[in-house]
């Protein structure tokens, strides 16, 4: 499931205006204090910032009440002068009185809070007015279903809106739509972010309908019986008074962790682009030129994200033909040149998708973009394949280092490739990812000390 551009902004934006109100804070203290700014007052604001991102304290709203947000406003404020009062005990920073603490305690805390509760007050109006909306299905004409459409109709500033109920047995009910038999959902999912099954439902039919999400990269979320329930890899929450499992989230799904992904991303790809495709396209341009005629870099439509398909960058190995887009090449191709061979030996020829990473299409780890042709021969034949777009493609993957680059000729080195993606996307860490880049860097150096030894 793409995430929705407020849940991607909204965060940004609240650390930002955050840390605009701490400055301003700091700023006025010290007038009224006449003190100076210092590199100590810097710290302290960067400080405040790790806390907000490390308390989610922008996790406002959605099923939080107002005590909540009041409660982790004073925790954060007890941690950061708690702080300061036990650094400044050792390192003798600041000299405090009873008067400057209590001030500047009592300045902060009414910023904070009143910021925080404001924002609260805010989204919960935005929500109840239609902004920031989730559209949901609900599995199951049973108690627990029937529940939760009422309290997500009651509590509009949720931001949670369904038409109704799915079940396979009708059931007449004059406040809850009925809306069909399950079928009926998979037919009209389109639009629909997220799925609430009622644990009641049959193991076979909660089955398909879990597999039905995840190939549909719609977001399962179960409706339990709390009592005996055991609970296993499941992240749980609770809507007020109902009580929700999520059984398919992942790390890249919370928007901190992809941040920091893309911004190693923009790191790595701009270095790249400035520092080796600066000079490698000119060179390498020359000796394609030279060697057939055609363009220096070679595109083709791959699957992106989503599902969404974006232009793919390589350098060209083959000379023009007609057969690009429906015959697969290998190492041996003849339609190789001679230097194309070279390139796709070692790898150098997807060295321009470092492009496609700087401008959002590609990540540079990450499942491996085929040809669109490619995926539709497996999509049907291997389970969960749509689940490689959950998440953008990669330059380089988990399945590349163990063993799985160059042709795909059977239905093995498709379902492994695609059982490698998954376990990555389950399993993503910042560090596999470094793991995984230093793995390629040194396959490919082994490759080309390979060739210069032939």
């Amino acid at each position: 499931m793409i995430k929705s551009r407020f849940n991607t902004f909204f965060p940004l934006l609240f650390i930002f205006c955050e840390f605009i109100l701490i400055y301003v804070v700091t700023k006025w203290m010290h007038f009224i204090t006449f003190a100076e700014w210092t590199i100590y007052n810097t710290l302290i604001i960067t400080f405040w910032i790790l806390i907000i991102i490390y308390s989610k304290a922008y996790h406002i709203g959605r099923g939080v009440s107002y005590l909540i947000t009041l409660k982790s406003a004073l925790k954060s404020v007890f941690v950061l002068f708690s702080s300061i009062s036990i650094v400044s005990l050792f390192l003798n920073l600041y000299v405090f009185t009873i008067t400057s603490i209590s001030l500047a305690l009592l300045i902060f805390i009414i910023s904070i809070v009143s910021f925080r509760l404001l924002i609260h007050f805010i989204l919960d109006k935005y929500r109840a007015y239609g902004g920031n909306v989730k559209n949901v299905a609900i599995i199951g004409f049973d108690k627990k279903g029937v529940e939760f459409y009422n309290t997500i109709n009651n509590n509009l500033h949720l931001g949670i809106r369904s038409s109704g109920i799915y079940n396979n047995d009708f059931i007449k009910n004059k406040t809850t739509p009925y809306l069909g038999k399950i079928n009926e959902f998979y037919r009209n999912s389109t639009g629909i972010s997220e799925v609430y099954i009622s644990d009641d439902i049959n193991k076979k039919v909660k089955k398909e309908l879990i597999e039905f999400a995840d190939l549909n990269l719609i977001k399962v979320r179960i409706l339990p019986e709390l009592i005996n329930y055991q609970f296993k890899n499941f992240f749980i929450s609770k809507l007020i008074n109902i009580p929700v499992i999520e059984v398919n989230q992942l790390p890249l799904d919370f928007w901190y962790n992809s941040l920091f992904k893309r911004f190693f991303d923009i790191v790595i790809s701009s270095f790249v682009i400035l520092f080796i495709l600066s000079w490698m396209i000119p060179l390498f341009g020359i000796i394609i030129k030279f060697q057939s005629k055609g363009p220096i870099l070679f595109t083709q439509s791959r699957h992106g994200i989503g599902g969404t398909t974006f232009r793919c960058y390589k350098f060209r190995s083959m000379v023009i033909n007609d057969d690009y887009d429906k015959v697969f090449a290998d190492n041996n191709d003849k339609r190789l040149t001679s230097f194309g061979k070279i390139l796709r030996i070692s790898a150098l020829d997807e060295m321009p998708q470092f492009i496609n990473v700087f401008f959002g299409d590609m990540s540079i780890i990450g499942p491996r973009p085929h040809p669109i042709l490619l995926n539709n021969q497996y999509y049907e034949k291997i389970e969960k394949f749509g689940k490689r777009h959950q998440f953008k493609p990669g330059i380089t993957g988990l399945a590349q280092i163990s063993g799985f680059r160059g042709k795909i000729k059977n239905y093995h080195d498709m379902s492994s490739r695609v059982k490698l993606d998954r376990y990555y996307f389950k399993n993503w860490s910042i560090f596999f990812d470094l793991k995984i880049c230093l793995k390629t860097v040194l396959g490919i150096l082994m490759i080309n000390t390979f060739l210069n030894n032939n």
